[in-house]
């Protein structure tokens, strides 16, 4: 198990999740080499990043979204089937006071999301096996068991301070995971992900040599580093169908949507199973569960059936 202890929190900022810092020599020199790697993704898309295309009609999502939002009571679920259940338009039909948005930028409706039915889980689990793991072409994977929505509606209150640019190995995670983020809406502008290549990520970090709580200060107070970071940061065109994989070094962050429309996606990471097997090191979040990064906890304990590389 690592040691990784927690950078303090800054007062000052509206916003300052606390970033790892691995200090027992073994782990450090394990998660440096990972960090330096060309990982398996890199290998086939170098910019860090692919989008795969599935057929929305036999993935119905949006459906069990509307579903599940229904039954925690927070709309009228005819009053979206009448509106072709476009769920970007969730903001006209969900109470102010369920869009509101935490410190971890989830909103009520997020939060009514985290119990998804049985039904949605087994179609993520035929959206990994069938489309995500065969195209990725990593072999057999653990997938997160439960994935995590976002629900950012329009000018919603409560967005916690200047955008957060990070990649999720500052708060813990693998750097052999893979990044998995579906759309549910058509995402743009600000009601997107917004995403840097690989090596544009890479240049921007490496003058912290992996200080993470200095680089996520600066994220939020130094105005050079702030423009540098939005403008290798471009939100993704994607939509419904369109699943878009990247590796965890990747720089990204959750805009706040100053759109018209509801933004409404899930994300999630698969782990390789071959890079878990020959790796030493095991993670851990710095979140309020502090989830164990490893099969049978945070992952799947069984994998995928993608073929093995």
């Amino acid at each position: 198990m690592s040691n990784a202890t927690l950078a303090a929190s800054r007062p000052d900022l509206t916003y300052t999740p606390d970033y790892v810092h691995y200090t027992e020599p073994g782990f450090a020199a394990e998660f440096r080499a990972d960090l330096a790697r060309t990982s398996p993704l890199q290998q086939r898309w170098p910019t860090g990043r692919t989008v795969l295309r599935y057929d929305a009609r036999a993935f119905d999502f949006r459906r069990i979204v509307g579903d599940t939002l229904a039954a925690a009571g927070l709309l009228d679920r005819r009053a979206l089937t009448a509106r072709g259940d476009r769920l970007e338009i969730l903001h006209e039909l969900i109470a102010p006071e369920h869009q509101q948005m935490d410190v971890s930028q989830q909103s009520g409706a997020a939060r009514a999301l985290y119990e998804m039915p049985a039904a949605f889980h087994a179609l993520y689990r035929r959206l990994l096996d069938e489309v995500v793991g065969p195209r990725l072409g990593l072999g057999p994977v653990h997938f997160q068991l439960v994935p995590t929505f976002r629900v950012f509606f329009p000018r919603a209150p409560g967005y916690p301070g200047a955008t957060s640019f990070h990649t999720d190995l500052m708060i813990g995670h693998n750097p052999r995971e893979v990044n998995v983020f579906v759309p549910l809406v058509q995402c743009e502008a600000t009601r997107s992900l917004l995403l840097a290549d690989l090596d544009e990520s890479l240049d921007l970090l490496r003058p912290y040599d992996h200080d993470f709580a200095r680089f996520g200060r600066d994220t939020q107070q130094d105005p050079g580093l702030i423009a540098r970071c939005e403008r290798i940061c471009r939100p993704l065109e994607v939509g419904v169908g369109d699943v878009v994989v990247f590796d965890p070094r990747c720089l990204h962050a959750g805009p706040a949507n100053r759109t018209d429309l509801t933004r409404v996606t899930f994300d999630a990471r698969v782990l390789p199973a071959a890079d878990f097997r020959g790796q030493q090191n095991r993670y851990r979040g710095l979140g309020r569960r502090r989830a164990s990064f490893v099969p049978g906890e945070y992952f799947s304990a069984e994998t995928t059936t993608g073929p093995t590389p």
